[in-house]
């Protein structure tokens, strides 16, 4: 007979509502980056939090976990970001507008990524109990590849539309520059990275807890190996530096889990997949560094760049051209501004460390400050975690990273796939806002949206792990 425990209180979440939650993501996931369709992503964000309150409710008894302990630094976050707004506030009335907007957001993407969190893994444990498969987890992975599958099917229609005699409409082509309908890079980079690391992921969990692979299997791992590539060539296409680099990032530590995992009775078929994986990547990289000189004169570049004093073009965005590197070169643009920006925002981190307040813009509005001659052009540092200092201080920073880094610990004793996918979607993130301009509305949103999803995942790791045992006993 069950031992009794107190962890043998049984969350109980309708199927009905955890569909709600699903489909109201796979919405709101699929329509977040694209412009012009704000009523979609905002109802889906609305129906979404609202879901979200049952679950949250139901799981209270949790709240006082040390599994909670994430979910804290992200409440915390907030109050943290209301303190500064009455408290340390250098430009009022645009941090109220701020506040309004993009914790509004913020929150509201929290609060249903949170309950979203809670439902799937409550109704994981439940069909592991009975021996069953969850049926959520392929509605919420259709979710995470529709910016992909989307972006795909627009290159179609841009590329080949025309020869087919197709009347392609505006909002369904690609665009390079700032049109009505344009998606930035950064948004690319935000929305699909993730994906990329999570298909590694559930491929990596495939090879090492199946002794044999099934047909079921393969074709699983042809899905996600789809996506990878499709990843790889949009990010080829529209030759985003920044994501191919972490995108091969991610393929290289999924080889060299799998070529120096601990299991050893599948080493021979790890390594294999290890070394198509890292047989990819280089397939991948080769011909997008072949396109992109600026990566040969990186360290280069970088040198100039960071001679603040004697090479002052970076305050002018281009206005006044651009320094000569050692080998007597115009520097590449990208690597001298990058470079040159993000010392500038270290400076005026050491010397801000409360932050300016606002997560749009506080690069521009302190480095104006400073350099009065500056551009108003100046927007980001590029630097996603920089400018999370400049615009929250240390304790905003400290408060997020804390939550990511220590629910990524979490996601590792997680049911998978679950489990895989906090893991490997944190570590994405991670890395992406190490040298992405990511800090703006959307992309600030959907990066506490990862955070609370996996909060959610997580919450209730360790008790189930406990109510599991139980069961056994």
């Amino acid at each position: 007979m069950p031992k009794s425990t107190r962890y043998n209180a049984k969350i109980q979440i309708p199927n009905a509502l955890v569909w709600v939650q699903c489909i109201a993501f796979v919405v709101l996931y699929g329509f977040w980056i694209l412009p012009e369709i704000v009523g979609f992503r905002n109802t889906a964000l609305v129906v979404g939090a609202l879901a979200g309150l049952y679950p949250i409710c139901q799981c209270r008894a949790y709240l006082i976990k040390k599994t909670a302990i994430p979910l804290w630094l992200m409440v915390g976050l907030f109050f943290w970001a209301t303190f500064h707004l009455l408290f340390f506030s250098q430009e009022y009335p645009l941090q109220l507008l701020e506040f309004h907007r993009i914790w509004k957001y913020a929150a509201l993407g929290g609060i249903f990524a949170l309950g979203l969190g809670i439902s799937l893994a409550n109704a994981s444990m439940d069909a592991k109990l009975k021996n069953q498969q969850s049926p959520f987890w392929s509605v919420i992975y259709f979710g995470l590849c529709l910016p992909v599958l989307t972006y795909l099917l627009k290159y179609v229609l841009t590329t080949y539309g025309a020869n087919l005699g197709l009347q392609v409409p505006d909002y369904l082509k690609i665009y390079f520059g700032s049109q009505p309908y344009y998606v930035p890079k950064t948004d690319y980079v935000a929305f699909c990275l993730p994906v990329l690391a999570i298909s590694l992921g559930q491929i990596r969990a495939l090879l090492i807890t199946r002794s044999g692979l099934v047909v079921r299997d393969c074709w699983a791992i042809a899905i996600y190996l789809t996506i990878i590539v499709a990843t790889f060539f949009m990010f080829f296409i529209q030759d985003i530096k920044n994501g191919m680099v972490y995108a091969a990032l991610c393929v290289l530590l999924f080889g060299v889990l799998l070529l120096f995992g601990r299991s050893k009775e599948k080493l021979g078929r790890n390594a294999f997949f290890g070394l198509i994986g890292i047989a990819m990547l280089v397939t991948a990289l080769y011909p997008h560094i072949q396109k992109n000189h600026s990566w040969s004169t990186l360290i280069a570049d970088t040198k100039v760049a960071f001679q603040l004093d004697k090479y002052q073009q970076w305050k002018y965005a281009g206005a006044q051209g651009y320094p000569n590197n050692e080998y007597g070169e115009v520097v590449s643009i990208t690597n001298y501004e990058r470079a040159a920006w993000f010392k500038v925002g270290l400076q005026l981190a050491a010397q801000t460390p409360m932050g300016y307040g606002l997560v749009e813009d506080s690069f521009k509005k302190m480095t104006k400050a400073r350099w009065p001659e500056a551009s108003s052009n100046l927007s980001h540092s590029h630097s996603g975690w920089l400018d999370v200092v400049l615009a929250l201080g240390f304790p905003g920073f400290f408060c997020i990273l804390g939550a990511l880094v220590l629910v990524m610990r979490q996601g590792k004793r997680g049911q998978d796939p679950w489990g895989q996918l906090v893991f490997w979607a944190l570590l994405a993130n991670l890395i992406l806002w190490i040298t992405t301009e990511v800090s703006a509305t959307v992309t600030f949103a959907v990066l506490i949206f990862w955070i609370c999803w996996a909060c959610g995942l997580t919450l209730m790791t360790n008790n189930q792990t406990k109510e599991m045992q139980s069961k056994e006993v």
